[in-house]
């Protein structure tokens, strides 16, 4: 009866032997998991963050271009307008001299 329960007891120890190696295997497979989630974040954040910059130069670049044709076309506008008022002033220049030589004069308009 003694060799019977030696070799219980010897099974008991055997099995608690695996089940502290199955106990650590699981503690090295919930460490693993864990890491290789972290991994994954922080793949997944550096992904999304270069995706957000590609997009963000794009429109930088695009508001970019807009505001200077926009810049472009006010100058063009200003220059033209600038013309035609040295234009104007041009035209009207000899009738400006008279008016204000007769405004000096006392002559009435």
């Amino acid at each position: 009866m003694s060799s019977a329960i030696e070799q219980t007891v010897r099974a008991l120890v055997e099995f608690e032997a695996q089940l502290d190696s199955a106990k650590a295997e699981l503690t090295d497979a919930g460490k693993r998991t864990a890491k290789e989630a972290a991994d994954w974040a922080e793949a997944a954040k550096a992904t999304a963050i270069s995706r957000a910059q590609e997009i963000a130069s794009r429109t930088v670049a695009k508001a970019r271009e807009d505001a200077e044709a926009e810049a472009d076309m006010i100058r063009k506008k200003g220059e033209s307008d600038l013309k035609a008022f040295e234009s104007s002033i041009t035209k009207h220049k000899g009738k400006a001299a008279e008016l204000v030589a007769s405004m000096l004069l006392g002559e009435p308009r």
